[in-house]
């Protein structure tokens, strides 16, 4: 009875090497009629596994096939069946992230045992220890739980500190999907507080907890308070940290002074970054918020007085 195997090519592929390890010399009528495919699918599949190997990708260490005659056979299967040994230096850099992502999964999980007896085992043979205490950015009980209200469409209160405001919100979220940006998780989802959707970075959820929507009492924002405000600054020097700071695309490598337009939900958030950038840029406009910003210079140098 023929085997089964995938249609999907990469799947395919690692089943041929084996398949012709343990069948040298096969036909390849024989090969397309035990994968389910024709015999210019096979000599296709083989083209590309002619250019796979082991790292280094010289001759020597790519995969030698033989099927010109119709009939296939690989020459250095001796090779491919020595199993890759790992470095120290990769072996610590895989127990050190098996070590976060076990610090990021719940313990009474089915992931977490699973983990910690691969750590332990590779712990073990390669003499390497794993690291006593590795803190992950974002709790795993609150991942836990956004996980679920994820997988059972259901509502969250939330404890969310903003970057932008300084300051902690009360919110009422149904998350919807996780995604990474700027090598940071954030929570995609609708904020029932606000009245529309946004994205929270899973690290700054402060305290979380699972309810039914028609058991809260939700409070509305005020309109305008996620709003964006425009502004412009004038940069003055360090472009790119500015460019950074605002997330603003300007040209890193001038020397000449020039006008961007800007925009932020919080004034307060502009006026402690500007007066943080050393006189690297100045607010051009509007005149209130460059009022304020020098108020607030102002109440700053009072206080060496």
């Amino acid at each position: 009875m023929a085997r089964s195997f995938s249609d999907n090519q990469v799947e395919r592929l690692l089943d041929l090497v084996p398949y012709l390890v343990t069948n040298p010399g096969v036909s390849l009528d024989k090969i397309a009629f035990d994968f389910k495919t024709n015999r210019a699918g096979v000599i296709e599949d083989l083209n590309t596994l002619w250019m796979c190997g082991l790292p280094g990708y010289t001759p020597l260490e790519l995969i030698d096939l033989s099927f010109d005659t119709g009939f296939v056979s690989i020459r250095n299967a001796d090779i491919l069946s020595k199993p890759r040994k790992l470095s120290i230096h990769e072996l610590a850099a895989v127990i050190v992230g098996l070590s976060i992502l076990r610090e990021s999964l719940s313990e009474d999980g089915f992931h977490y045992s699973t983990v910690s007896e691969l750590l332990r085992k590779l712990g073990t043979s390669s003499n390497v220890p794993a690291p006593v205490s590795v803190k992950p950015s974002v709790a795993p009980e609150i991942r836990k739980i956004v996980d679920m209200a994820i997988k059972k469409a259901g509502t969250l209160s939330v404890t969310y500190y903003s970057l932008a405001r300084d300051e902690e919100s009360q919110r009422v979220i149904t998350p919807i999907a996780f995604q990474v940006i700027d090598q940071s998780e954030y929570v995609d989802s609708y904020c029932h507080t606000s009245s529309g959707f946004r994205s929270f970075r899973l690290d700054r959820f402060k305290e979380v907890s699972f309810n039914d929507l028609n058991s809260v009492n939700i409070v509305t924002q005020e309109s305008g308070e996620d709003v964006k405000k425009e502004f412009s600054i004038r940069i003055l020097s360090h472009a790119r940290q500015i460019s950074e700071t605002f997330r603003i695309d300007v040209p890193v490598n001038t020397s000449k002074e020039f006008e961007v337009l800007c925009s932020a939900y919080n004034e307060e958030w502009v006026v402690r970054s500007i007066s943080g950038l050393n006189n690297s840029a100045v607010v051009s406009n509007p005149p209130a918020l460059r009022r304020k910003i020098a108020e607030q210079a102002k109440k700053a140098l009072k206080i060496y007085e």
